[in-house]
């Protein structure tokens, strides 16, 4: 952001015109010419004139803008590593529970088996 400080200077303009007298307020604001040449401003470009104050809250708002847009980048970035993260955890989560449905099938079908085992020993026995 370019910007030059200056102060406004005022004075009266005491003018005569048809025998009456005529006061006008004026205003200037000397520039230097280093501080111009140095922030590279053209000539007729156009500029604004803010109080200081004014122009201190506007340099504020911006670094806290910019605060928030750093702040809003990383937690985005965040968001993004979470999505993941949670999207690899329910993969795994869908992969346990396929692999504990199948080991509870097995142990099922074991334990049918060894029922089968100890009723036909019953059988054999008697």
């Amino acid at each position: 952001m370019k910007f030059l400080e200056s102060m406004i200077k005022c004075y009266e303009r005491k003018y005569k015109r048809n025998d009456r007298q005529y006061t006008t307020k004026q205003y200037t604001i000397n520039l230097r010419k280093e501080d111009v040449e140095l922030q590279a401003f053209e000539c007729e470009e156009k500029v604004c004139i803010i109080p200081k104050i004014q122009f201190q809250k506007l340099v504020e708002n911006q670094e806290k803008y910019s605060k928030i847009i750093e702040e809003n980048r990383k937690l985005t970035n965040q968001l993004s590593q979470l999505q993941a993260d949670y999207e690899k955890l329910k993969n795994e989560h869908k992969h346990l529970q396929e692999v504990f449905k199948k080991r509870e099938k097995e142990v099922s079908h074991l334990q049918n088996e060894v029922e089968r085992l100890q009723n036909r020993s019953i059988l054999e026995i008697i």
